[in-house]
């Protein structure tokens, strides 16, 4: 069960490529209704599909062929349990209205899913039926899921052919765009005689992808390469003379700093002062006088 839900989960992001987006849009035939009133419906599809995100369709013509094997002798309670379940799901307007030629339920189920009979799954259904001739018609059309139920357990077929090789252009065409950029679509411009220019002319020059040709695509000039300079941004331009006498003034004076003296130089001699005073000079004196007077006589004695 795990490797098929892996398997089941990875298709649908193969599917999700080519436009599938969630809540997928199922389109219920009436023979899978009939085949499944005893299962959970809608808790098989959110298994199948690994999403709670689903909404279950049907459309009125095959509403219209559950009626019909309602008849009242041949009623069946199978019949009338899938006619109220068919009731709670959404119903998908064919146009196919009852006073015209009514269609069988496999061209009403092809014309919602192709309607333009191109080949196209225009509105993205997944398709869940039980008719295999429906299911091998519908591989022809582009991209559409096929589901059936077989012995209770839904099945999701894998990816068709068709389905297959438009998944790998999708992806080459992205893969390319991210390569090489295409030229816009010009618009269409009026003539001075009032003529509009059509589309063929602009798209002469192109191949039959939509792609520019390799002759026309203009050829990309090499740069001629010289010599190297300095950094424009690292080279600092000199200065007039006018800048440099405005960087000088502005430029703050300097005090001049103390002078200090040589280690050579001798400092002055403190000169000392005598002091002058009165009792203590007279008596600083007379001292002086009478120690001096006995030298001078002895000098004279000799």
């Amino acid at each position: 069960m795990g490797k098929r839900t892996k398997q089941y989960k990875k298709l649908m992001r193969a599917f999700e490529l080519l436009g599938f987006r969630q809540p997928y849009q199922l389109l219920i035939a009436s023979d899978v209704l009939l085949d499944t009133v005893k299962l959970e419906l809608l808790n098989l599809f959110q298994k199948t599909l690994s999403t709670k995100e689903v909404k279950p369709m049907i459309t009125q013509c095959c509403i219209r062929a559950l009626y019909a094997k309602n008849v009242p002798p041949n009623r069946d309670p199978t019949v009338v349990a899938a006619i109220e379940r068919a009731k709670t799901f959404e119903r998908r307007r064919c146009g196919h209205l009852m006073d015209e030629d009514p269609l069988t339920e496999r061209e009403c189920m092809l014309s919602v899913v192709d309607p333009k009979g191109k080949g196209e799954n225009k509105f993205r259904y997944v398709v869940v039926t039980q008719d295999e001739w429906l299911r091998d018609r519908l591989r022809s059309v582009v991209p559409t899921p096929l589901m059936y139920v077989r012995r209770s357990v839904m099945i999701l077929e894998p990816m068709s052919l068709s389905s297959a090789k438009a998944r790998e252009r999708e992806e080459r065409s992205k893969f390319l765009d991210g390569i090489v950029r295409r030229p816009q679509k010009r618009k269409r411009a009026d003539d001075e005689s009032g003529q509009e220019h059509s589309g063929s002319e602009g798209e002469e020059g192109k191949s039959e992808d939509g792609r520019p040709r390799e002759e026309d695509r203009p050829k990309k000039k090499k740069k001629t390469r010289g010599l190297k300079g300095p950094n424009p941004l690292a080279v600092k331009k000199p200065k007039t003379s006018s800048e440099k006498k405005s960087a000088a003034d502005q430029k703050p004076r300097k005090l001049a700093a103390p002078s200090t003296m040589a280690p050579t130089e001798t400092k002055p001699k403190r000169k000392r002062r005598k002091k002058t005073g009165g009792a203590e000079s007279g008596g600083v004196e007379q001292a002086a006088t009478a120690e001096s007077a006995p030298v001078a006589a002895g000098v004279d004695e000799s």
